[in-house]
């Protein structure tokens, strides 16, 4: 008579339970982190307006005036009218491939326009009246 050993191992169904345990956590974690790093972006945005404030606010104060004459924009790999205008300002060497910017203004107020390009419907805003 033959004896049949069993080899250590996995059956079929032990498989087929710690693969659908890991779908299960799978669905949850991934959201959760695509959310988190959403707010990450969208946060990035908000901070990099400040920058850009500070150099209009300079600009008044050199020239009495927030004076862009035109919209002036930072498109990556694109327009970059924000650094050959009248503000010369681009974003730090982080940050100037992930945002674009833009810059309207008239002699008392201006607005700034920051979004991420991986999210161009989110759209941070800030205005000075």
């Amino acid at each position: 008579m033959i004896a049949h050993t069993r080899s250590p191992g996995f059956t079929l169904v032990e498989l087929m339970i710690a693969i659908a345990i890991l779908s299960v956590i799978a669905a949850i974690a991934i959201p959760a982190y695509n959310g988190y790093i959403r707010e990450a972006r969208i946060n990035a945005a908000v901070a990099n307006i400040e920058p850009l404030r500070i150099a209009l606010e300079d600009f008044w104060l050199d020239n009495g005036t927030y004076g862009v004459r035109a919209p002036e924009v930072w498109v990556p790999g694109g327009t970059k009218s924000l650094e050959t205008g009248s503000l010369a300002w681009r974003p730090d060497a982080g940050d100037k491939n992930m945002f674009t910017y833009s810059v309207t203004s008239n002699a008392t107020s201006y607005s700034i326009s920051v979004a991420h390009l991986q999210l161009p419907n989110e759209i941070q805003t800030f205005n000075k009246p």
